[in-house]
């Protein structure tokens, strides 16, 4: 996946070569989200939203969510 999500989470988290589209992809955003200070008010609270466990879904929104 080529395209301006992809390359803007790969800039702002520093993870690479994994689509984030992907479960895989999922699972290293996830990991990397509740690291950040910020997770609280992303997540809206400790319990993951059932809109962010579509892969696609959570890159769109976090991408929006940083400002991309």
């Amino acid at each position: 996946m080529a395209s301006f999500e992809q390359t803007f989470l790969e800039q702002i988290t520093n993870i690479h070569d994994v689509d984030f589209t992907t479960w895989q992809g999922w699972q290293a955003l996830m990991d990397w989200i509740n690291r950040q200070p910020w997770r609280n008010d992303f997540l809206g609270g400790d319990k993951i939203p059932s809109r962010l466990l579509h892969p696609p879904t959570m890159v769109e929104t976090l991408t929006r969510y940083l400002g991309g």
